[in-house]
């Protein structure tokens, strides 16, 4: 009887091993397509600048990027402490 349970639970182990071992299939299958298509993308944009230059000194003598910064810290501090469970979004 010990040498059945044995065998049954020696199949069980290797079965939820092969599962495993399809689910990590599944899984890195569904990302190398999310891969391939991020690679797709190019990153001509992220090259170019979106300020021209004749602006840019006048952003920079008023404090603008400053304020910038403040503001995009704020923004993400908000979303950080919203993303926390049972806090309602929108507030």
């Amino acid at each position: 009887m010990t040498a059945i349970l044995s065998l049954i639970y020696c199949w069980l182990q290797e079965f939820f091993f092969s599962l495993s071992d399809w689910a990590l299939g599944i899984w890195d299958s569904l990302l190398g397509v999310v891969d391939h298509a991020l690679a797709g993308l190019g990153s001509a944009s992220l090259a170019l600048p979106i300020i021209p230059n004749e602006y840019a000194w006048v952003l920079g003598a008023t404090g603008m990027s400053q304020a910038l910064a403040i503001v995009a810290g704020a923004m993400g501090t908000r979303f950080l402490l919203q993303s926390i469970p049972f806090v309602r979004w929108g507030s």
